[in-house]
């Protein structure tokens, strides 16, 4: 779009009295894990940390499940042998998996992802 179309857009929606399009605000998306169960839970698209931290914790459901990754974007956990598990945040799923990934591999054997997402807009 150039800038006399966009300044001139501007000026009819101010002049309509329409509002120009909001940009969607940051999400967040957290995951908990129980090393004792390897359960987890999620929370995804929260306005808030919080928010999604608590959910994750309330999916994941066992008493000793804490968040291991809270995040705006992407997010991923891997879980292997004896439950050791990885965690990662980073813009994208695929890159998520794949730190996570490495990360378990430093402490056990087996890794495998058990959860992976990005909140919407990311």
């Amino acid at each position: 779009m150039n800038h006399r179309f966009a300044m001139a857009l501007s000026a009819a929606l101010a002049l309509s009295g329409m509002a120009a399009p909001a940009f969607a605000e940051k999400l967040y998306g957290a995951i908990a894990f129980s090393p004792s169960t390897g359960k987890w839970g999620q929370g995804v698209n929260f306005p808030a940390k919080e928010d999604a931290t608590t959910e994750a914790v309330n999916q994941c459901g066992v008493g000793d499940c804490e968040a291991v990754v809270v995040f705006p974007a992407c997010g991923a956990v891997a879980v292997g042998d004896g439950f050791g598990m990885g965690f990662s945040a980073d813009k994208s799923v695929a890159k998520s998996e794949e730190t996570a990934l490495a990360n378990c591999n430093q402490y056990t054997t087996n890794c495998l992802i058990t959860t992976s997402f990005c909140n919407s807009g990311s």
